[in-house]
């Protein structure tokens, strides 16, 4: 259980910091000080040897260990609880589908969104209501912030090297959340994707831009999902043919739309099948194309709070979305 990093000496927690800004290990915010003891327990917790291979970035030379997430989850301000929900974030991130190049790197500046399911949400306090995108919540902040220091200083996705984002968004700091399963009259995203209710997973999911669908007059599901679908047509999906028909959108429904939907007992895939033939009609001006291969490439994710009624709609950058499970602790 050797650790690999070179080892450095400061004089003290300020010392480190400074250096730490210096050698641009930190994404602009203080970091906590990756002491081997540290690095240590947050791989015991997990029971990972530190030279296990997570993936690799092959455009880039990189390869990802266990130890390489454990630095970087210490010096977001993690808990060692919190290991194997980042490293299954980043086993997503290092399929071939994600496209970590391209997203790291893009013009665009996308962001990298995690949506945390079953039973480990609650076991870490993981926000899925009220202020879900915002800040105040340790779980969701510095997850998010760690598979973020990941990418920046394991895989080089650093401003103005190998990250060549235009403007970026403050959403590359951290953008981690769960899906209200609770309050939510619909099968989980997990469930719908494979796994079982019981199963705890983390889909990750580059996003290029947000559009805010807010619509506080339709009364039925059929005129919610149709100003969905008007929204989602102005934003467009993108897509490619070496992503083929797997291509995805997400929509984060928060309480004041999702109600509807439970009143009239509608599905997520009647949902789907309802938006699909719409959203794949000829294109108008001012809209953009739609690379949706199928409906199940629409993802519906419950999460917010009660008062705007609003749809997060999550345009995608050229990636899937890929659905990781968390890993148990090892005995």
């Amino acid at each position: 259980m050797t650790l690999h990093a070179p080892r450095h000496q400061f004089q003290d927690y300020d010392d480190f910091l400074e250096q730490a800004y210096a050698k641009g290990w930190t994404d602009g915010m203080p970091v906590v000080p990756p002491t081997p003891d540290k690095v240590q327990r947050f791989l015991d917790y997990l029971g990972m040897p530190p030279g296990e291979l997570l993936g690799h970035v092959p455009t880039r030379e990189v390869t990802v260990t266990a130890e390489h997430v454990a630095v970087n989850a210490v010096m977001a301000g993690c808990r060692a609880e919190y290991m194997p929900v980042v490293v299954a974030a980043v086993r997503g991130f290092l399929e071939e589908k994600s496209h970590i190049h391209s997203t790291s790197g893009s013009l665009m500046g996308p962001a990298h969104l995690l949506i945390v399911n079953g039973p480990i949400r609650t076991e870490l306090e993981i926000n899925c209501k009220l202020g879900v995108f915002g800040p105040g919540f340790r779980a969701n902040a510095t997850i998010g912030r760690a598979v973020r220091l990941v990418i920046r200083n394991v895989m080089r996705g650093i401003p103005g090297f190998l990250d060549r984002a235009t403007y970026s968004t403050p959403s590359r700091y951290s953008y981690c959340i769960g899906e209200n399963e609770e309050d939510s009259p619909w099968k989980p995203l997990h469930v719908e994707r494979g796994f079982l209710p019981q199963d705890s997973t983390v889909t990750v999911f580059a996003v290029s831009e947000t559009t805010i669908a807010g619509d506080d007059a339709s009364r039925t599901p059929e005129g919610i999902l149709d100003s969905l679908v008007m929204y989602t047509r102005r934003g467009g999906v993108t897509g490619d043919k070496w992503l083929g028909d797997n291509v995805n959108v997400i929509m984060v429904m928060g309480m004041e739309h999702m109600r509807y939907f439970a009143e009239a007992g509608w599905s997520k895939q009647q949902m789907r099948d309802y938006m699909y033939p719409k959203l794949k009609e000829p294109i108008r001006p001012g809209e953009m194309p739609i690379r949706l291969g199928k409906p199940e490439g629409i993802l519906i994710v419950a999460a917010g709070g009660h008062g705007m009624a609003d749809t997060h709609i999550l345009h995608p950058h050229l990636a899937w979305a890929i659905t990781k499970p968390v890993e148990p602790r090892r005995r």
